[in-house]
């Protein structure tokens, strides 16, 4: 804690007295003291830095006002007066234009050399820094101790809160409170609950600050486990932050214990979507009403989620959180690299509010029952094939509606078709002739010349003659059905149709 004016006036051999100071600025905090007879010390100061003068820069006292004006800009919190040196007492000016500007004004006696002052600044910022290391050290061994009891995440966050005197709740990967030390909990207002959940699904180690709220988060980069919220952000000092991030270490640990029963669970619940896809309902629905309550109900809404190898973790953290706060509502599974959801068809929202917050895509597929999952999931892996920044949830409905060639979507498919079209791509980028684009426009206008011509801008021999220059690079007669239906295809898969 920086020093104040009223911690100076309480050192006796000092003999410091205010000439004009209200309870705000004897409170204010110095960073430091300086003595200067310069007409502007402002370059040499920094915010915060209190004066002490003798006044020997004054050529009068109209100087004086001017002079304050100047450090009250530059964030000077107070002015200190050495009497008896060139004037008797402190000027009057000087105290009106204190006051005016709301710089703190005291006299330094002749018998005080001002190089006592500063020296009582250092000792007692001495005192104040040791204090405030050994207080970390005691916090930080009384959290150890909580850890330890059998409740350990629970105690730690309670010991924090208590040390502190502030709020303290740790999110879970859902971004939903799942603890909190003490009451009250902190002020989670919708600002920080969006950012929480935003540095969630980053999926990074990261820290930031938001209306008076610390964010700090928990776990691996790979696997973040939660957020740390501490209230009050703007009273932390470097004591305080230091207990925090130890905090947010030991909850890392905490949570990092249930890693092993986290992959075992995984296992296991991949084992039970096999066994689903496979008919065995009886067999799941035991084992889940055993562990997590019943399977959701039908009709239901399947989905199936593309998830990076490094968001997998956060991921199925996340479900599993919903699954412990709603028993029944939700049944999970990775099926290789995807991950597959299946709730009741009125809960559908939650795969959507899923999907936003951990920013990944997929396929939903709705209405669907335990005797159609199989081919349910094929369908919602198919519309999830559709899937993109742009549009991250697709409906197999949609993709249902717009025919067979919706299913021209996969990764193979899009290089095939890529493949097909590059004669004509590489044409266009040498000549500007526009082949792709024109090969587009006339088969989507049943290879009539005059319509796609019209839509080109373009004169109808001019459109004919680029679509004969398209036949040659293709090696491919344009005429005959069977060559204009691949080559849509191809048009269709690469998104250029």
């Amino acid at each position: 804690m920086p020093v104040t004016l009223a911690q100076m006036l309480a050192v006796p051999a000092l003999g410091l007295r205010v000439v004009a100071a209200d309870a705000e600025a004897l409170a204010r905090p110095w960073q430091w003291v300086h003595s200067s007879d310069l007409s502007d010390p402002t370059p040499f100061l920094s915010p915060g830095d209190a004066l002490l003068t003798t006044g020997t820069q004054w050529p009068d006292d109209a100087a004086i006002a001017p002079w304050v004006e100047r450090l009250a800009a530059a964030g000077v919190p107070a002015v200190g007066f050495g009497t008896e040196v060139v004037r008797a007492g402190t000027p009057a000016e000087l105290e009106r234009a204190c006051t005016a500007h709301g710089v703190a004004l005291f006299e330094v006696p002749y018998r005080t050399p001002f190089i006592a002052v500063a020296r009582a600044v250092a000792d007692a910022e001495e005192r104040e820094r040791y204090a405030r290391v050994r207080w970390s050290l005691e916090t930080q061994r009384a959290i150890a101790v909580a850890a330890l009891k059998a409740d350990g995440l629970a105690a730690t966050l309670d010991e924090l809160a208590r040390r502190i005197d502030a709020p303290v709740a740790l999110l879970g990967p859902d971004g939903e409170v799942a603890l909190t030390g003490r009451s009250p909990a902190p002020a989670l207002t919708p600002a920080v609950l969006v950012a929480a959940r935003r540095l969630l699904a980053e999926g990074r180690r990261a820290a930031t600050t938001v209306d008076g709220t610390a964010l700090q988060t928990v776990g691996r980069s790979d696997a973040l486990r939660g957020i740390l919220a501490v209230g009050d952000a703007a009273a932390h000092d470097d004591a305080v932050r230091a207990v925090v991030t130890s905090v947010v270490a030991m909850a890392g640990l905490a949570l990092e214990r249930d890693r092993t029963l986290a992959r075992a669970i995984d296992h296991l619940r991949t084992g039970l979507l096999a066994a689903l896809l496979r008919g065995e309902r009886e067999l799941v629905a035991s084992t889940s009403r055993a562990l997590w309550g019943p399977l959701p109900e039908e009709p239901l809404a399947v989905a199936v989620l593309d998830v990076l190898a490094a968001q997998r973790a956060g991921v199925l953290e996340l479900l599993e959180t919903r699954v412990e706060r709603g028993r029944g509502g939700l049944f999970h599974a990775r099926d290789g690299g995807r991950i597959v959801i299946a709730v009741p068809e009125a809960r559908a929202d939650l795969v959507a509010e899923i999907v936003e917050r951990t920013r990944v895509t997929g396929g939903l597929v709705r209405g669907t029952d335990y005797a159609s999952l199989a081919g349910a999931v094929d369908d919602a892996g198919r519309a999830a094939d559709r899937a993109s920044a742009a549009h991250p949830l697709v409906d197999f409905a949609s993709v249902r509606d717009d025919g067979v060639l919706a299913s021209l979507s996969g990764d193979d498919t899009r290089r095939i078709a890529a493949a097909v079209l590059a004669p004509l791509d590489e044409h266009d980028a040498r000549t500007g002739d526009q082949l792709v684009r024109t090969l587009a426009e006339w088969l989507g206008a049943d290879a009539v010349a005059e319509a796609a011509a019209a839509r080109l801008g373009v004169h109808r021999h001019t459109l004919r003659a680029r679509v004969a220059r398209a036949e040659g690079l293709l090696g491919r007669d344009l005429k005959a059905f069977p060559a204009r239906a691949e080559l849509w295809a191809a048009l269709v898969a690469a998104g250029r149709a």
